[in-house]
């Protein structure tokens, strides 16, 4: 029997529009109780109360030990069904004393040792949130709202909103919160499990950027592993052989005239590059090995006789001044 089907029978409906909606704890705690005096179904119960310790942990409400009572009487003397015992390490902190929550685990579990196994990974999770879980009040400046995306029993993915929320934690702790609702099967639709993994979580109204989404992360490591098993070929190192090997020819090649490699490195310096003729050159022909144009030959007779010519001419016009 699904829990809407209960909730249609029941003259107290309570699902999952009253465990994320209800402002105050004592209504919560007295819808709980009517719920589970006309149901008698101790499982679903079990779930509500931890669904509405993960709201605790977003809510500045107090939302905290609600039915402590009806809760505290199921785990110490009443009967609770195999299928939701792994939920009591979320109840630890209703029970006051060591001795309470031993009488707990024993009446659910064969022995410590079961115990210890079944619930380990749980535990390590839960424990450092454990706080969050059952804390009171939290007043903030500014509240907002919870939008998260969760898959379905399909796979397939919706959205999830949840009203007056504070963000106070790392995104880490986001994501293990949530993740909690992934232990219930009492929020269902059309018989599907609607919450069976967290992968995106925002605030509102800074929607443009995730507190977490574990498609990245996802595709971060990807991208990592495939770069490990990407790695560079490494250089052949020649072995011990092979170095003997080209020792031996290298011993065994006939030696070179030094005198010979003397006179072509001299003659190698010796030779300066000239410039290459271009078409743009006038006439490529008068120029020389070094690509500079070769110099006219002066007549010195002839310009000394004009400069002398020149120097009469000024005096004369010095003497017209005068």
């Amino acid at each position: 029997m699904t829990a809407k089907s209960l909730m249609d029978k029941s003259a107290h409906p309570f699902g999952k529009r009253q465990v994320f909606t209800l402002k105050k704890r004592e209504t919560l705690s007295s819808r709980l109780e009517a719920f589970l005096s006309e149901t008698k179904n101790t499982a679903f119960f079990i779930q509500f109360c931890v669904a509405i310790m993960v709201r605790n942990a977003f809510s500045p409400l107090d939302l905290s030990f609600v039915a402590k009572k009806q809760v505290r009487d199921l785990f110490l003397t009443g009967e609770v069904p195999a299928s939701v015992r792994h939920l009591c390490i979320y109840f630890q902190d209703y029970f006051t004393t060591d001795k309470e929550w031993q009488t707990v685990i024993n009446r659910l579990y064969k022995n410590q040792q079961e115990f210890n196994e079944l619930t380990q990974q749980a535990r390590l999770q839960i424990e450092p949130l454990r706080p969050a879980l059952i804390s009171g009040e939290q007043p903030v400046d500014s509240r907002q709202k919870l939008k998260a995306g969760f898959l379905d029993e399909t796979n397939k993915m919706h959205t999830w909103s949840l009203s007056n929320v504070v963000c106070l934690r790392s995104p880490e702790e986001h994501r293990t919160l949530l993740d909690i609702l992934g232990n219930l099967t009492v929020f269902q639709k059309d018989g599907l499990r609607q919450f069976t993994q967290v992968v995106w979580l925002d605030f509102a109204p800074d929607e443009r950027t995730r507190n977490f989404d574990i498609r990245n992360e996802e595709d971060t490591a990807e991208e990592a592993g495939e770069q490990l098993t990407e790695q560079p070929a490494k250089k052949a190192v020649p072995n011990d052989g092979d170095k003997a090997d080209a020792d031996t020819e290298a011993q065994s090649a006939p030696p070179v005239n030094q005198s010979e490699q003397t006179q072509a490195s001299n003659d190698t310096k010796k030779k300066k590059a000239g410039k290459v003729p271009t078409d743009r050159m006038p006439s490529w022909k008068d120029l020389t090995a070094t690509g500079k144009k070769k110099k006219k030959k002066r007549n010195l007779e002839l310009e000394k006789a004009l400069r002398k010519n020149t120097s009469k001419k000024k005096n004369r016009k010095r003497n017209r001044r005068k």
